[in-house]
């Protein structure tokens, strides 16, 4: 399942903004105090929303729009509707269920009963869900934010972040307060993550609209588009009974890998092969990547390491994770994740999987990060050779 860093600072800071105790503060005058009980304060709204991004190991920023619609009362969401501009499909909370709208096949996928669940998908990005999970305990709280700039129109807020986590450094969260009306127009967060490549992320909101909750409709293909129930979404790349089996059963036969350049790449036919499988963008990969590239310093001589990214197909942002991550064995190109589905079922990273070069039978496999990862792959390789 894929991890995005996106959801690793949002949460951080999202923590930040509700366990945050100490001296009361003066919430009269202070713009974040008084956004947030702006924001608490209205029961329905609807804005246009821009999100940019950038990724770790891509160099150019992307710009997605949307149009979202909101209905609660304080903290609690009763309807939330996000039209992206693009791709066809909606976010939609109502009747306490969360839905995916795919309008080109008229069909609409549960995703939970709460409200929470939304914030999972990547539609989500267009909606300030930190901000609508505060209430007015903010105003009674110690200030952990500062004024960085104010002008007529606005005032530019940051958070003093200090990062519980070692991969997480150089931490920027930013808010763009309205002067006349305390809502938020841009929210701009950051960071490095494991002193390898930066992330930005920023949102932007324009066109505030304040109707009465009444106007706030539930869409009228709720009524009609084909519902799926939670159960069935619950299962991501479910497995076939076919491609599910025991390690001692999989062989990795007819393996098609290209180098970096393109060309197809030929495997050794004897003693032990290790790949380490990732994509660019997943922290558990990255996590993992120095403690494969140890490993392979120490067995080189009796293992036959390759890096696999069967994801991302751009060898430029490839290149550069190889780089910043230190991976100093080949890397090769896979397709469209059929090794991993092949051993596990899904589409799950990281995946380590040692196998007999001749008759491609695999050993041993080991999926996600540990703390003790080292250990882990070099017991198994041990207990092959």
């Amino acid at each position: 399942m894929k991890e995005t860093l996106q959801i690793t600072l949002n949460f951080l800071i999202a923590q930040l903004l509700t366990v945050q105790t100490g001296l009361a503060q003066d919430s009269v005058t202070d713009p974040f105090c008084l956004m947030i009980k702006t924001i608490y304060s209205l029961d329905s709204m609807s804005f246009h929303s821009q999100y940019i991004t950038k990724q770790v190991f891509e160099i150019d920023t992307i710009t997605t729009s949307a149009k979202v619609f909101i209905k609660k009362k304080g903290t609690v969401v009763s309807f939330l509707l996000i039209i992206p501009e693009k791709g066809g499909k909606e976010l939609l909370f109502c009747h306490d269920s969360a839905w995916v709208v795919n309008h080109h096949d008229k069909i609409m996928n549960c995703i939970g009963t709460d409200p929470e669940q939304l914030s999972h998908n990547y539609m989500s990005q267009f909606v300030p869900f930190s901000l609508f999970n505060i209430d007015t305990a903010i105003f009674k709280v110690k200030p952990f934010w500062k004024i960085l700039e104010q002008t007529k129109e606005q005032t530019v807020v940051s958070l003093d972040i200090e990062s519980t986590s070692r991969d997480l450094t150089d931490i920027r969260a930013e808010f763009t307060i309205g002067n006349s009306d305390f809502l938020p127009y841009r929210i701009i967060q950051e960071s490095v993550y494991m002193k390898a490549d930066k992330l930005y992320q920023e949102q932007v909101f324009s066109g505030y609209s304040f109707d009465y909750p009444e106007m706030v409709r539930i869409p009228e293909y709720f009524s009609e588009y084909i519902k799926y129930s939670g159960q069935v979404q619950k299962v991501e790349n479910p497995a076939d009974p076919e491609t599910e089996k025991k390690p001692d059963d999989v062989f990795l036969r007819d393996i098609e890998l290209n180098d970096l350049s393109g060309c197809p790449f030929r495997l050794p036919d004897k003693g032990l092969i290790f790949f380490d499988l990732w994509y660019v963008g997943c922290p558990p990969c990255m996590k993992s990547a120095p403690v494969i590239e140890k490993i392979y310093t120490e067995y080189h001589e009796k293992v036959d390491f390759f890096s696999i990214n069967e994801t991302d197909h751009d060898t430029a942002k490839i290149n550069r994770f190889k780089e910043k991550m230190g991976v100093t064995f080949p890397v090769l190109i896979g397709s469209k994740g059929n090794l991993a589905v092949k051993v596990t079922g899904r589409t799950s990273y990281p995946l380590f999987i040692l196998f007999d070069a001749h008759s491609r039978k695999i050993l041993w496999k080991f999926e996600g990060y540990s703390d003790d990862l080292e250990d882990i792959i070099k017991e198994a390789i041990e207990q092959n050779l």
